[in-house]
């Protein structure tokens, strides 16, 4: 069997890792180790990126690191003697202690407590804005997402990422996002090490990380490293923010869109304690009355998180539930559903008997989503696997090495119609076993170079998939106010979902745990960045990216609108430029984007079956957006906020109508075409020939806090999407002749009450 032949052929590189894994370094043992957690002393969270520094008291020794996005921090090599310890953050007062450090390791947590106490949350501010990324990957914060104008009280991850440019929405509906140029299907959703499948609502405005509950997210739009193999475009992975640990706190939200709850304190304070938010839609409800038209959208969902923290050990389970249904059209009876279960565990140990940092995660997650009318399923399919994860990372004399290995055991599950000709039903299982090195080495103050290596074992191929990768950044002048970056790797996906893509009006998906293709779906991506800070308070930055991806599926194409779907292997270069202005300047914010790219798919012609003449087709799919403009800006006057967000995209690709005929139903029953003229049939012309209109759209709000006593408050904020009413284009439904708009001009009032 493939999956005998790929641990033959692996057992040796599985092996070495699992004996590092549980191995004991014996390098510099006569050291000491210092390490621990950096937390706000407000509410306990812990705190990615402070800022710790060592220095010698009887010596000249000195050493410098940051904390990671656990808060933890670890510094090795260090002569036993006398050090001077201080660690920082912005918005916070700077810690300093001295230290006796003797042979061995040493756990010293920190809490940093903030310059101005002030009601309301903490706010932890990162490494992060649209300018500071380093070869596709963005950090952003709690504060990136408060400056979108989202119909409801507060941000949204979904939002926030379609303002970036190279980030393609179809539409205000549907829940899928193309991020430089991939398929919906090939980005990777993880929360707290948990994978998501489609967590973006069917509004698109929201998704299951709301402002309230994200820590921060990494988003990779290519060339990520391989700690996250097994995607082939984008990975965005989200890390939650833990409960209160000091003080209970609570609130509550109402607008026309959505309503939300949220409830958090210490069940040990300083070392246990829970967060819960519950959202719903409310849209379906007040679109009549405000729009004079129905929205047909429905959502929910649910996140809760326990989180642990001990001398020598942080640990969290989060749970998620998300519910999406809806029509995307107002005009069709297709109706679309789908939800999300997931738990997970995971930790952070780092007691003095390992000797290093090891994490350990695993849970389960579950996905189905459904097509047909409201009240009946024509079509389903989803997924439920279960994870586990052992990683360890260390600082070496040579560097920082980080290993892996993942488990994942996956059952898919598939009921379909005549529409799809993979089977009519199944439950297939597929075993997964991924693992990975990563090593980064810092060459003075200026280069950081990031080579890693993973490969998957998986049940249904063979043999395993190599994947090599490096990410390099460049300081030419040894500070941060200017960098240089670049990231080159290869990538596979072996289970895929493929959607038919004829239809714009559904979104429905099936996940499938082998190619359909005789080999698996590669890529190859590259990408090199600069970035400047011009002055203090301007940063521009600029990217330029290609992909190489071979053996995805595509639908075939008929001249006539079949029922049925079949699949043909393509191939697809994607490349494009965006750049990124950014200013800073005391209460004013403001940002602009910039994106050009071209996505291009090929095939054979006798493979695709598209009406047009030559052995080889080429063309761009319905995700290729030639121009992108976005501008994000914001002023604070007072307790006074202002926010507005403009995005311009250029036509998307079509499918235009050739002409209509009409075909007798002779399937079913004996048809007189005497008698019967039979029902309308659409002929196609060239597959994606045209181009819809450009779309733009400015959404705005305004909002401003009241204190009503010392722990409440009440924050009003009064907006409105699509603010001077332009019809966009959602999608042409060719069958019905009709044009499906994106949402109208939405205006919206939203209260918000905080107890803390």
């Amino acid at each position: 069997m493939n999956w005998t032949l790929g641990v033959k052929r692996s057992t040796v590189a599985v092996c070495l890792l699992f004996a590092f894994l549980g191995s004991t370094p014996a390098v510099g043992q006569s050291d000491a180790v210092v390490r621990g957690l950096v937390t706000s002393a407000e509410d306990g969270q812990t705190l990615s990126g402070a800022n710790i520094v060592l220095r010698g008291i009887e010596s000249e020794f000195r050493s410098a690191t940051s904390s990671d996005d656990d808060g933890y921090y670890e510094i090795r090599g260090i002569p036993p003697a006398r050090y001077a310890l201080s660690v920082s953050f912005v918005g916070f007062e700077t810690y300093r202690d001295t230290l006796r450090l003797e042979e061995g390791e040493r756990t010293n947590n920190v809490e940093l407590a903030s310059r101005a106490k002030r009601l309301g949350e903490v706010q932890v501010e990162v490494e992060k804005g649209a300018t500071r990324r380093r070869a596709g990957l963005q950090t952003v914060g709690a504060a990136d997402l408060d400056r979108i104008p989202t119909p409801g009280p507060s941000g949204d991850l979904a939002s926030y990422l379609q303002t970036l440019p190279g980030v393609v929405s179809t539409g205000s509906r549907g829940g899928g996002l193309n991020i430089r140029g991939g398929k919906v299907s090939q980005n990777h959703f993880l929360v707290d090490d948990i994978p998501l499948v489609k967590p973006l609502h069917i509004s698109n405005f929201y998704s299951a990380f709301p402002e309230g509950a994200v820590k921060n997210a990494d988003v990779y739009a290519g060339g990520f490293g391989a700690e996250y193999v097994g995607k082939l475009s984008a990975v965005v992975d989200v890390t939650l923010r833990k409960g209160n640990m000091k003080e209970f706190a609570g609130g509550a939200s109402v607008s026309p869109f959505i309503s939300t709850a949220r409830v958090e304190g210490p069940l040990e304070k300083g070392g246990q304690s829970f967060l819960a938010i519950v959202r719903r839609s409310t849209v379906q409800e007040t679109a009549g009355p405000l729009l004079g038209r129905q929205v047909p959208l429905s959502f929910y969902d649910v996140t809760g998180r326990y989180s642990l923290q001990r001398e020598s050990v942080s640990c969290s389970v989060t749970g998620i539930h998300t519910y999406d249904q809806g029509r995307l059209s107002n005009e069709q009876n297709t109706a679309m559903t789908w939800s999300n279960s997931a738990v997970g565990g995971r930790c952070l140990l780092f007691g003095s008997g390992l000797n290093f940092a090891l994490e350990v995660s695993a849970g389960y997650s579950r996905f189905t989503n459904s097509a047909g009318t409201i009240d009946r399923a024509e079509r389903s399919a989803g997924l439920q696997k279960g994870y586990f994860n052992v990683e360890r990372e260390q600082e070496m004399d040579w560097g920082t090495l980080r290993l892996g290995v993942h488990s994942k055991l996956t059952s898919y599950r598939f009921a379909l119609d005549q529409k799809f000709t993979l089977s009519t039903s199944g439950r297939p299982f597929g075993g997964t076993l991924n693992a990975f090195g990563v090593l980064k080495k810092t060459f003075g103050e200026r280069l950081t170079v990031t080579p890693s290596i993973g490969f998957q074992i998986h049940s249904r191929i063979s043999p395993p998939t190599y994947e090599p990768r490096v990410r390099l950044s460049y300081r030419p002048d040894g500070t941060d106010q200017q960098e240089v970056s670049l990231a080159l790797g290869k990538y596979n996906q072996i289970p895929q979902g493929i959607t038919d893509t004829q239809d714009a009006g559904t979104e429905f998906t099936v996940w499938t745990p082998e190619p359909l293709m005789e080999d698996p779906p590669r890529a190859l991506h590259g990408i090199l960045g600069y970035r400047q800070e011009i002055v203090d308070a301007v940063a521009l930055s600029i990217e330029g990216y290609a992909k190489d991806i071979a053996n995805i599926s595509v639908p075939q194409w008929s001249v006539v609108d079949r029922f049925e779907t079949e699949f043909a292997p393509a191939n697809g270069r994607v490349y494009g430029v965006d750049a990124r202005l950014e200013l800073t300047s005391g209460p004013f914010y403001l940002y602009a984007g910039y994106g050009w790219s071209k996505v291009r798919y090929e095939a054979a012609q006798e493979d695709l079956g598209a009406w047009v003449d030559g052995a080889v087709f080429e063309y761009s799919p319905s995700h290729d957006q030639r121009h992108q403009l976005n501008v994000v800006g914001g002023v604070n006057v007072g307790k006074v906020s202002a926010n507005l967000s403009w995005v311009y995209g250029s036509g998307r690709p079509y499918t235009r109508a050739y002409g209509f005929d009409l075909a007798p139903d002779i399937l079913t029953r004996f048809v007189s075409p005497a008698k019967e003229a039979g029902r309308a049939l659409v002929l196609y012309d060239q597959p994606y020939g045209g181009r819809l209109p450009a779309s733009h759209r400015l959404d705005v709000s305004i909002s401003r806090p009241f204190d009503v006593s010392s722990r409440v408050t009440l924050e009003a904020e009064v907006g409105a999407i699509n603010a001077y009413n332009r019809r966009n284009i959602f999608y042409y439904d060719i069958s019905r002749d009709n044009v499906v708009s994106k949402i109208p001009f939405y205006p919206y009032l939203s209260a918000t009450v905080n107890i803390q």
